[in-house]
């Protein structure tokens, strides 16, 4: 099954009208069956927490927060920032500002400025609104609602970086070389001004026609291009697994694979270079709270690369390397199967603090290919709003908060519970859409292409099978080699328990 579910405006939890058809009605009924068990409200008490620092703190950017933070902060409103998400987003937690400059500027080829949204300042340290956002760690999606970390009030109003509004955030600026390496990295606390609510869709439209970008972002392309060279140099790796999303056309629905989107990916680096710098920061402190994943063993690449081999592509380079050189050939059945065998080179992932006691291979992220923090969506996840201001206070060499510290203890216990919790909830809610999307198709047959096996402790061969269309990943009943075309029939299909049974046709 894929990680990631995309929904049409019709079944959007913006859109006001109901969606048309019985098929949109079962969706939002799996939907609300599925979300039954999470925290739909928020408690009055943290609500009313909520609102009272909304009420003290909102009009004001530059006061001190209920955090108790008071170093000043930079005015940088003159900055032209813009943010890009995905169309209809509110709760905006980054922003940027990004330059192409004179390389004789101390040899500098790039600036960018990052600005997160500091949420920090509305949460009292032990108060109710605190003691709630540890008991969710992060916002829950499902594809037509969202079980949010924080009040509406602080993440779709006061906090977020909306356009035309000064807000209090902390901003990275990082100078890169051509080659994307790091000259000068800065993170201090500011007030800003976004100027524009960009979306990917219409970005990535003007690019692909050739048309001129916001100046705000227009050096992204270049920027991208050039971190995505010093990630190869680093050994990291990015994974080209599509997403699947739901599609409408005049009242019918079906799954289709998402294409990757260059802006999108482009986005991801700079967001991904913030967490580097901000882990460098808490590292030369000496304490902190990373995100790390550790490296492959050699048996675990080795099982990889006999799979590349199997599948009739050169092995004969590093992983990393090879999962390049196959490139995103979504068309070639032998290049998915080799992309849907790479996360296995990528298990482990978790949150490691800081300390005397860890070495160096336990404090690195191994897709990143570097140290890394998560630190740039603090709206939606708790570990962020540590991050920032420890990374901060080590910047002007000054003491992080006591409640930052004294709080990461218990950090990656609540990240892993509740991460493990939306993850959960990701894949339920994917396959109850695919088995409501295709209960009424039982007998059909389908064309694709088998990306793994296994055998069950019964001794059931089963097959993994990318189907084009509809977009969907499953099991099948029977043998066929990985990574060549397959047809496979649906024998059944359950909505209630999100159920398909499929076979081999031989």
């Amino acid at each position: 099954m894929l990680s990631r579910l995309r929904l049409p405006s019709s079944l959007s939890p913006r859109r006001r009208e109901p969606a048309p058809g019985p098929l949109a009605a079962r969706l939002r009924e799996a939907y609300a069956a599925l979300a039954a068990d999470l925290p739909a409200e928020y408690p009055a008490a943290a609500l009313a927490d909520a609102e009272a620092a909304v009420a003290e703190l909102g009009s004001d950017p530059s006061a001190v927060g209920r955090d108790g933070i008071a170093a000043e902060r930079a005015d940088l409103r003159e900055i032209p920032f813009v943010t890009i998400d995905p169309a209809g987003a509110t709760d905006l937690d980054q922003a940027m500002h990004l330059e192409a400059l004179d390389a004789a500027e101390d040899g500098a080829a790039f600036r960018v400025r990052y600005a997160v949204a500091d949420v920090g300042r509305f949460i009292t340290p032990g108060g109710p609104l605190d003691a709630e956002t540890h008991a969710r760690g992060q916002t829950i999606y499902l594809p037509d609602r969202r079980i949010p970390l924080h009040p509406e009030v602080i993440s779709e109003g006061a906090a977020s970086l909306l356009p035309g509004e000064d807000r209090a955030a902390y901003v990275f600026t990082v100078e890169l070389a051509a080659d994307g390496t790091i000259l000068s990295q800065d993170l201090m606390r500011a007030v800003v001004r976004s100027r524009a609510q960009l979306d990917y869709d219409t970005v990535q439209a003007d690019a692909d026609a050739g048309r001129p970008l916001p100046e705000a972002m227009a050096a992204l392309p270049a920027i991208g291009a050039a971190l995505q060279a010093d990630e190869v140099a680093r050994g990291g790796i990015d994974l080209a697994i599509p997403d699947q999303e739901v599609t409408e056309t005049n009242g019918d629905y079906t799954l289709a694979y998402r294409p990757r989107q260059g802006i999108e990916d482009d986005n991801a680096q700079i967001s991904l270079l913030a967490g580097r710098v901000a882990a460098a920061l808490m590292l030369r402190a000496g304490h902190g709270v990373l995100r790390t994943m550790p490296r492959p063993d050699e048996e675990t690449i080795s099982a990889f690369l006999a799979i590349v081999t199997g599948l009739g592509f050169d092995a004969a380079a590093p992983y990393q390397d090879v999962i390049r050189s196959v490139g995103h050939q979504e068309r070639d059945p032998r290049a998915l199967a080799v992309h849907y065998a790479s996360p296995s080179l990528f298990r482990g992932a978790g949150y490691t603090l800081i300390g005397a006691e860890t070495g160096e291979d336990e404090l690195l992220q191994a897709a990143v290919g570097a140290p890394y923090a998560h630190t740039t969506a603090p709206l939606r996840r708790l570990v962020d709003r540590y991050v920032l201001p420890i990374a901060e206070a080590a910047c002007r060499e000054a003491d992080a908060p006591a409640w930052a510290l004294d709080g990461l203890t218990e950090l990656p216990e609540v990240m892993k519970e509740t991460g493990r919790l939306a993850g959960q909830i990701d894949k339920q809610v994917i396959e109850y859409t695919e088995a409501i999307l295709l209960a009424e198709r039982t007998g059909e047959v389908f064309d694709g292409v088998v990306v793994g096996s296994r055998t069950t402790k019964d001794g059931t061969a089963l097959v993994e099978v990318h189907v084009p269309e509809p977009a969907v990943v499953v099991w099948a009943a029977g043998r066929a080699p990985v990574g060549e075309p397959v047809r496979i029939r649906l024998r059944s299909a359950e909505p209630e328990t999100g159920t398909l049974l499929f076979d081999v046709v031989a």
